[in-house]
C-alpha cells in the first residue's frame, strides 16, 4: 500500500470515530506540504468542503471556517430555512417576507421566539437576517466576535449549516512557533472538536515540531488527543528526488530541490518538477497536459497546492471577466477571490516580438480590470523556485490585507 493510501486510511478511521461521537483532532505529523495535500486529497474523495489555516490566533482561525462555511450556501438562505422551521411556516413564505423587513421587523420576531434568543443558533441567524435587512455581505470576522466564544461559534455554524456543508479544517500553524503555541493551537482544535464531535479538523506539525510539543506539554489533554489521532506523513525524499532527475538527464538545481525537500514532496508534485525541468531542457509544442497549457503551470499550481497559504486558492486557466482579442481572456493561474493573477512564460510559445507585444496588452487589461497579475519566466519556476514562490506568497498576503473589512485589526 502506498503512504498516500496508508494516510488516507487513517484520516478515514478519524472519521469513523466522529461518527460515533467521539472527540477526534487528528495529527498529520510531517513535511506540511504533505499534510496539506493528504488532507485535501481527502475532503476531495469525500464530496467535503475544506479549509486550511495557516495562523495561532483562535478568531482568525474560526473566521477562516466561518468564510469558507458561508462560501459553501448562501447564509441568508439557510438562516431563512432556519426561521421558517422555528417558527413552523413555509420556507417559501418566509423567504418572500425577507425583502420587506426592517431591522426592527427582525429585532420584533426574534423578541417574541418561544426559546431563548441568545443561544447560538438564533444569535447567529439573526446577524445573517440583520446584515441581510441593511443590505450588507455576512462579514466572518465580525460574526465570530458576535457569538464570543469558540464553542458559540461552532454550534451556531453547526445549527444553521448540514453536515455535509461543514468544512473539515486543518490548521496548520506557523513552523517554529514553539510548544507553548502549539498547545494553544491544540487547544482550539480540542474546543472546537468537543463543541461537534462529528467536525472534521486536524492539526499539521512537523516531527519535531510535535516532538518538542510531547516533551513539554505531555500532560495536556489536547495532546492526549493529538496522540490518538497521530498519523505520519512520509514524501519522496531530497535523495529520491536528486535521483529522479539524474535519471531523467538533468542536473538537480540546488535550492529548488532543498526547497521542495523542506515543504515535502508529494509523488506528484516530484514527476511535475520532473517533467518541468526535463521541457526547459528541451521546450517542445508537446508539453501540454489536459488541465494546463504547459508541464510548468501544472508543477507551479501543484505546489502552491501543496502551501497551506495558497492551497485551493489558484484556478488553472480560470476564465476572466474581459476579452483578450476575440475570446474570453484566461489566465495560466487566476485566485479569484483575491483578483491575483500568475502567468508562466514558456520558450516555445514566447519567443518573438508579436507574443510579447500581446502579453503586455493582456498585463494592461488585467490591471485595467483590476488585477495584480505577476509573470514568471517556466525556466525560473525550476531553477529559482524559491523566489517564484515568495513574490507569489507577498502577493496573496498583500491583497487578503487590503480585502480585510475597514476597521478590523
Amino acid at each position: 500500500m502506498t503512504p498516500a493510501a496508508l494516510t488516507t486510511g487513517a484520516i478515514v478511521r478519524h472519521q469513523s470515530r466522529r461518527a460515533y461521537g467521539v472527540p477526534t483532532v487528528g495529527a498529520l505529523i510531517g513535511p506540511v506540504g504533505l499534510s496539506v495535500r493528504a488532507w485535501r486529497e481527502w475532503t476531495h474523495t469525500d464530496h467535503r468542503p475544506s479549509v486550511v489555516a495557516n495562523t495561532i490566533d483562535t478568531d482568525d482561525l474560526l473566521a477562516e471556517w466561518v468564510a469558507a462555511a458561508f462560501a459553501t450556501s448562501t447564509p441568508a438562505g439557510l438562516a431563512g430555512v432556519w426561521l421558517a422551521a422555528v417558527t413552523k411556516r413555509a420556507p417559501d413564505a418566509v423567504a418572500a417576507e425577507f425583502g420587506r423587513m426592517t431591522r426592527y421587523d427582525l429585532d420584533t420576531l426574534r423578541r417574541s421566539l418561544p426559546f431563548d434568543a441568545n443561544e447560538p443558533g438564533p444569535t447567529a441567524a439573526f446577524l445573517i437576517l440583520f446584515d441581510r435587512a441593511n443590505k450588507i455581505e455576512p462579514d466572518p470576522i465580525r460574526f465570530v466576535r458576535e457569538l464570543g466564544e469558540a464553542t458559540r461559534t461552532v454550534r451556531a455554524v453547526v445549527e444553521l449549516y448540514p453536515p455535509e456543508l461543514w468544512p473539515a479544517l486543518l490548521l496548520v500553524p506557523p513552523t517554529g512557533a514553539g510548544a507553548d503555541l502549539y498547545l494553544g493551537a491544540a487547544r482550539a482544535l480540542e474546543r472546537i472538536s468537543t463543541a461537534e464531535p462529528r467536525l472534521p479538523v486536524a492539526l499539521a506539525l512537523t516531527s519535531d515540531d510535535f516532538a518538542a510539543l510531547v516533551a513539554r506539554h505531555s500532560d495536556a489533554r489536547a495532546v492526549a488527543l493529538l496522540r490518538e489521532g497521530f498519523v505520519e506523513l512520509r514524501g519522496v525524499s531530497g535523495n529520491e528526488l536528486r535521483a529522479n532527475l539524474c535519471a531523467a538527464g538533468i542536473d538537480p538545481p540546488p535550492a529548488t530541490v532543498d526547497r521542495l525537500s523542506a515543504d515535502g514532496v508529494a509523488a506528484v508534485v516530484a514527476s511535475a518538477f520532473v517533467a518541468a525541468s526535463r521541457s526547459v531542457r528541451s521546450p517542445t509544442s508537446e508539453d501540454i497536459e489536459s488541465d494546463f497549457r504547459s508541464v510548468h503551470e501544472a508543477f507551479l499550481f501543484e505546489q502552491l497546492e501543496s502551501m497551506p497559504q495558497t492551497a485551493g486558492l489558484f484556478r488553472p486557466n480560470h476564465p476572466l471577466n474581459f476579452r483578450h482579442g476575440h475570446a474570453t481572456a484566461e489566465g495560466d493561474l487566476v485566485a479569484e477571490t483575491l483578483m491575483l493573477a500568475v502567468e508562466v512564460d514558456g520558450g516555445f510559445y514566447h519567443l518573438n516580438a508579436d507574443q510579447y507585444r500581446r502579453d503586455r496588452r493582456k498585463d494592461w487589461l488585467y490591471q485595467r480590470n483590476g488585477y495584480l497579475v505577476l509573470r514568471f519566466l517556466a525556466e525560473d519556476v525550476v531553477s529559482e523556485l524559491e523566489l517564484v514562490l515568495d513574490t507569489i506568497l507577498e502577493a496573496v498576503a498583500q491583497r487578503r490585507a487590503s480585502i480585510r473589512p475597514t476597521g478590523v485589526a
